[in-house]
C-alpha cells in the first residue's frame, strides 16, 4: 500500500488535487470581492471533497483497467503532453477565429454574451473548472463506469467497445445543456448535429488522450485550451 501511494501518477493526483483546494482555499479567504465571487461560492467544500473523491476512485479504475499510468514512461509523457498542449493550442485558436469571422459564433457553448471571467481572476478560475471538470468526467465518469462494465458485469471481455461507448456518452456532458435548450426550440436540425459539434469532439479526444497517453494528458489539453480561449483571448475584453 505504501509503495502505492508513493507511486508518482499517485503524487500527481495529490498534487492536482492540491492545486483545487489551494484556489478554493484563495475563493474562500480573498479579503475584497472578486469577478467570479457568486461561481466560487457555488463550489462548496462538500462538492470540492466529492469530485476529490469521484477522481481517486476514477485513478483506482484507471489502474485496474491497466490505461497508460502517468508519469511512469518519459517517452511516453513527453509525446502525450506535446499533443494534449498542441491540439488544445490549436482548438483554442480555431475557435477565436471563429468568434472573431462571427462574433458569439466561436463560443463552444454557443453563448451570445461575453463568455469571460477578466484577468487575473481568469487564471484561478479556469484552473479550477479545468481540473474539476476532468476529475468529473475523464478520470471519474469514463474510468469508473468503464471498469462497473468491463470488469464487474462483463468479465473483463470487450474493453475497447466498452471504452468507446461510454466516452461517447460522456462526452455529452458539457454539450447537452445547449442541445436540451435547442429541443425546446423545437429546433431539431440543431438537435441532429450534436454529435458534429466541435465541443463534444473535443471531449471524445481527451478519452483517446486517457487512453493512449494517461490521465494527466487530458487535463493538460483543457488547461491549454482554457489558457489560450479564456484567459489570453478572454482577457483582452470584448471586441
Amino acid at each position: 500500500m505504501s509503495e502505492w501511494l508513493r507511486r508518482r501518477s499517485v503524487l500527481a493526483f495529490v498534487g492536482t488535487s492540491l492545486v483545487l483546494v489551494g484556489i478554493k482555499l484563495l475563493f474562500d479567504h480573498y479579503p475584497g470581492d472578486f469577478p467570479v465571487k457568486g461561481q466560487a461560492e457555488a463550489f462548496t467544500w462538500p462538492l470540492v471533497g466529492g469530485i476529490v473523491l469521484i477522481g481517486a476512485l476514477g485513478l483506482l479504475a484507471d489502474r485496474a483497467l491497466g490505461f497508460p499510468e502517468a508519469f511512469t514512461d518519459r517517452a511516453r509523457e513527453q509525446r502525450g503532453l506535446f499533443v494534449a498542449a498542441a491540439t488544445g493550442l490549436a482548438y483554442g485558436v480555431v475557435t477565436i477565429a471563429q468568434d472573431q469571422l462571427s462574433p458569439g459564433g466561436g463560443n463552444p457553448l454557443n453563448l451570445e454574451e461575453w463568455a469571460h471571467v477578466p484577468w487575473p481572476w481568469s487564471v484561478p478560475f479556469y484552473t479550477f473548472g479545468a481540473i474539476f471538470l476532468e476529475f468529473l468526467l475523464r478520470l471519474g465518469a469514463l474510468c469508473i463506469f468503464v471498469w462497473l462494465i468491463h470488469v464487474v458485469l462483463l468479465r473483463r471481455r470487450w474493453l475497447m467497445p466498452v471504452f468507446w461507448t461510454v466516452n461517447c456518452l460522456v462526452a455529452l456532458y458539457e454539450i447537452l445543456p445547449s442541445t436540451i435548450a435547442d429541443a425546446e426550440r423545437g429546433n431539431w436540425l440543431a438537435v441532429a448535429c450534436t454529435p458534429l459539434q466541435p465541443l463534444y469532439w473535443t471531449n471524445v479526444f481527451e478519452g483517446w488522450l486517457l487512453l493512449r497517453f494517461g490521465w494527466f494528458s487530458a487535463i493538460v489539453f483543457r488547461l491549454v485550451f482554457y489558457l489560450v480561449w479564456h484567459v489570453i483571448y478572454g482577457g483582452l475584453g470584448p471586441f
